[in-house]
């Protein structure tokens, strides 16, 4: 069997190929980091392909972790192996991360004890016996907490490892050698032995996510930028819209947007750090907002507003005369977004947007006149 495997879920970004009935993996990529994991993933996975020998047609299945970990970096990971398994019509098989760091020990007949950093004080937890099997799921959990529910004479592996056995004092606990964060061949090779889901894996989130709107006069202090986004910056773009929809686009669909004849797509740039999109595609005299995207820490701050009045600047003076744009019904906050920029209602949809199997919600077809 033939496996992708993909990690992006913590302080790595990891890309494995492996074939199941060879010993060593076809190929690897891995690259510790704290951030960077939307620009880093598409071409480690390209690179990772090449080195394979392999066609994407020729995988059997993608393998991907689900958390819990960074909320970006588990959605990231998801949006590109979906959008490979919806496009190539490959299942998709889940993991979560802690099950993969478990899978770089060597069995000894120890219990094992997963401990990852889940920051402000906090771990990610879980616990198997010596033969594997879980004593108890992904948990977040205090250290002293963490401390009372490692089992007798564990091993203990993770980022949080040695946090805890400093704090424990206990003299029947060894720490593990081996890698504490998840790697993608170790994942592929699991991956091999699950039965395959009856849909898309889903994130495991243990808790909110981290990220909170910065205060007024850090803001300030930030210069914000648009610029003209190129395909080569679809791994980035692909990790904003994960963060802000609940069917996230691969960059491959991304990509394949972008070189669409009259896209355009706008980046929004606060000092480094890339907090929104715009896409438009332009046909004759008339222009259609494809997607725009803002990250949740980024929002009521008036940026999408900027964009969008921004790039309908740019439009009016490439010779459009009208905009049209769809937003769901239930959107009001977009929709009280698009009316300050102009736009009013023109029509209806029925059914556009599909919010789960069998549940469909309709859409309003928003308008506004750019000729001066």
């Amino acid at each position: 069997m033939k496996i992708l495997a993909l990690d992006t879920a913590m302080a790595s970004c990891s890309v494995a190929i492996v074939d199941t009935e060879l010993a060593l993996p076809l190929a690897t990529r891995a690259v510790a980091m704290e951030r960077g994991h939307a620009e880093a993933l598409a071409p480690m996975l390209q690179q990772a392909m090449t080195d394979s020998g392999l066609a994407f047609t020729d995988l059997d299945r993608i393998a991907v972790t689900t958390g819990p970990g960074t909320f970006t970096g588990v959605r990231i990971g998801l949006a590109m192996a979906r959008g490979l398994g919806l496009s190539l019509g490959k299942p998709v098989v889940g993991l979560d991360t802690l099950t993969a760091i478990a899978a770089n020990a060597r069995p000894d007949g120890a219990p094992l004890f997963i401990a990852a950093d889940a920051r402000n004080g906090e771990i990610y937890a879980a616990s198997f016996d010596g033969a594997g099997h879980s004593l108890f799921s992904p948990a977040v959990l205090t250290l002293d907490a963490a401390v009372s529910a490692a089992p007798p004479k564990a091993t203990v592996i993770g980022t949080a490892a040695d946090a805890l056995m400093t704090a424990a004092s206990r003299a029947d606990l060894q720490r593990s050698t081996a890698g504490d964060l998840p790697l993608a061949a170790n994942i592929a090779r699991l991956a091999a032995t699950l039965a395959l889901p009856a849909g898309m894996p889903a994130p495991t989130y243990l808790r909110a996510p981290d990220a909170k709107p910065q205060q007024a006069p850090l803001r300030d202090q930030q210069p914000r930028r648009n610029q003209v986004a190129t395909p080569a910056d679809a791994g980035v773009l692909a990790g904003i819209y994960a963060e802000c929809f609940d069917h996230p686009w691969s960059a491959q669909e991304i990509a394949q947007l972008m070189v669409t004849p009259g896209s355009q797509t706008v980046m929004v740039v606060e000092g480094e750090e890339p907090v929104a999109f715009l896409m438009t595609r332009q046909a004759a005299d008339e222009a259609e907002v494809i997607t725009i995207a803002t990250r949740p820490f980024a929002r009521q701050r008036g940026i999408a507003r900027a964009l969008l009045d921004h790039q309908l600047t740019e439009l009016r003076k490439a010779g459009v005369t009208q905009a049209f744009l769809e937003v769901a019904k239930s959107n009001g906050a977009a929709q009280a977004v698009y009316r300050a920029c102009g736009f009013i209602e023109a029509g209806l949809r029925k059914g556009y947007y599909e919010r789960s199997p069998g549940l469909r919600e309709d859409a309003l077809v928003m308008r506004k006149d750019l000729a001066p």
